[in-house]
């Protein structure tokens, strides 16, 4: 994918309603190739159970999001190298629309979570971490963190989610983020200070 080609798309996430009073969000953002779509039968599953009743599930669609770095080998490094910072910003910047839009809508910025899989949750953590108020959490599930070599540059002074846990989880297996790449990114998280959840999952890709 070109570097930044989408990133004027911005068309409108996919919702999921609560099916109780409206207490909480989640903005979660799927991994490359996939759709929002294809995580609603997660979100159904939950409330088939009864939980998350009360949530409301944004799910932003794929074209916003692009591919963060031109070439991709596979390497621990590739996935952070030649960045498109333009792209992976403007991302960052519409997610933080989604989260304002939510809390014009009466939900405040600490009944907020962000998070997603592969390069949905490198955008989310980045939306995260940068956001202006401290939210109720981040998810990164198979991640990376981006432009982590000058990440601090991007953070409010006295950043209001350093103290907001970073769950961060990843498969041993995974081909196409390997593990390495994760624990890279956490390891980066805490050498700035922030607050990361670390956990691993033997044989799953």
């Amino acid at each position: 994918m070109d570097k930044g080609k989408g990133v004027a798309l911005q068309p409108d996430p996919f919702v999921v309603d609560p099916l109780a009073e409206h207490v909480s969000t989640m903005i979660f953002l799927h991994g490359l190739g996939d759709k929002p779509e294809d995580l609603v039968g997660t979100v159904e599953y939950w409330r088939s159970h009864g939980l998350l009743g009360h949530v409301k599930f944004v799910l932003p669609c794929a074209p916003i999001i692009p591919f963060t770095a031109k070439v991709y080998d596979g390497s621990p490094n590739a996935l952070q190298t030649d960045e498109d910072v333009d792209g992976i910003l403007a991302s960052r910047d519409y997610i933080h629309s989604l989260i304002k839009r939510e809390i014009r809508a009466g939900i405040p910025a600490s009944r907020i979570l962000v998070g997603g899989f592969s390069q949905g949750g490198a955008v989310a953590v980045l939306a995260g971490l940068t956001y202006t108020e401290p939210l109720a959490g981040i998810v990164m599930l198979s991640a990376w963190l981006p432009l982590a070599a000058n990440f601090l540059d991007h953070v409010p002074e006295d950043p209001p989610n350093r103290e907001t846990v970073v769950f961060q989880c990843h498969g041993t297996l995974d081909r196409v983020v390997p593990v390495e790449v994760g624990k890279k990114s956490r390891d980066a998280m805490l050498g700035m200070k922030f607050k990361n959840s670390w956990d691993v999952y033997e044989s799953v890709v």
